[in-house]
């Protein structure tokens, strides 16, 4: 199944802006994290400053049931799509901005994605795959129809905020996402929750704490506050 890759390029706000609305055209829903006092492990699929917040990828067991779920079922609706569709059938799907699943070159599964260009001189389409935040490009024949009800599944990932801190404004913001970025993709993380706001009563997102492990002693972003990339939230 495939990886988190870098997506630093992605933690840019006109990037993060445009990225959110593609997605969430034709893929609207995302996982929610239920509040849980233990906490749990997780990975970075990348930060966002348009809001700001962080995407990530628990390892929890819901998670991991949708995740493998979602997989098998995207498997056989593209062998299914991929065996009966002609050529003129997959012409209608070459245009930038339309949902798609697309094969992943490495291990030739097949994910769901949204294309965001083509290229008919070269035959190949350029695809995002929205569960994992990468690009690729890929020949036309790699992509097929994503039906609605694949698409309404949820995200594989979770956004959250982190708890009683913020970019240090003399900074850019673009810059202490950017280190936020590459200290999360270093490892995996423990994440403890500060805050649940209720989801019927609120638009925040969940407030978190990010530790190097599960003891919950060093803040994985530590670094950055000793260097006043982050500093503390004065609006909590």
């Amino acid at each position: 199944m495939m990886q988190n890759e870098s997506t630093a390029a992605m933690t840019s706000d006109a990037g993060g802006l445009a990225i959110k609305g593609k997605i969430a055209a034709h893929y609207p829903y995302q996982m929610r994290i239920e509040p849980r006092a233990e906490g749990f492990l997780a990975d970075i699929v990348f930060c966002c400053i348009c809001q700001p917040a962080l995407y990530i990828r628990p390892f929890v067991t819901e998670f991991s049931q949708q995740v493998d779920w979602l997989h098998q079922n995207v498997q056989a609706v593209a062998a299914s799509q991929m065996q009966a569709a002609g050529e003129q059938e997959q012409a209608v799907m070459f245009v930038a901005g339309a949902p798609c699943l697309a094969r992943y070159s490495e291990d030739g599964s097949y994910y769901r994605a949204i294309i965001e260009k083509v290229d008919d001189v070269q035959d190949a389409v350029h695809v995002l795959y929205v569960d994992y935040l990468t690009r690729e490009i890929l020949p036309k024949r790699d992509i097929c129809e994503c039906p609605l009800e694949l698409r309404l599944i949820p995200l594989s990932f979770a956004c959250v905020r982190l708890a009683g801190v913020q970019p240090n404004a003399t900074r850019p913001i673009a810059e202490v996402y950017g280190r936020l970025q590459e200290l999360l993709e270093a490892a995996s993380f423990y994440v403890r929750f500060i805050q649940r706001p209720d989801v019927e009563e609120s638009t925040s997102l969940p407030e978190v704490e990010l530790f190097t492990a599960k003891d919950c002693q060093t803040l994985a972003y530590q670094t950055l506050i000793d260097e006043q990339y982050l500093v503390a939230d004065t609006n909590q």
